[in-house]
């Protein structure tokens, strides 16, 4: 038996006992599902990826910059910036050129 085969025994015999760990794992979750149910519960079991999961994998955060100027300093910068960048600002104006070269932005 070559090493070619040997792996491709191999494989075969991890997806069979992946799929029996499924079906024993799947099985106790319907039950627990339906006893919930019993209990006036109402739940179901879906397949599919976790909203948490998708974030994790890189997508884009909650809020980003519009590709507009920021309203306080009327242009846009590389990054952007909008409004929530003068948060630390007690009376919002536009940021100097030391301040954005501070920020690690350049007026664009």
């Amino acid at each position: 038996m070559s090493v070619l085969e040997k792996l491709k025994a191999l494989d075969e015999q991890r997806a069979k006992l992946l799929e029996g760990a499924k079906t024993e794992a799947l099985g106790n979750a319907e039950k627990a599902v339906a006893e919930l149910n019993e209990l006036g519960f109402h739940y179901q079991l879906v397949e599919g990826p976790l909203p948490s999961a998708k974030l994790a994998k890189g997508s884009q955060p909650k809020r980003h910059s519009k590709d507009a100027p920021c309203p306080i300093c009327n242009f846009k910068t590389d990054p952007l910036h909008d409004g929530r960048a003068h948060r630390s600002q007690d009376a919002k104006k536009p940021f100097t050129a030391a301040e954005l070269a501070e920020k690690g932005l350049k007026k664009v």
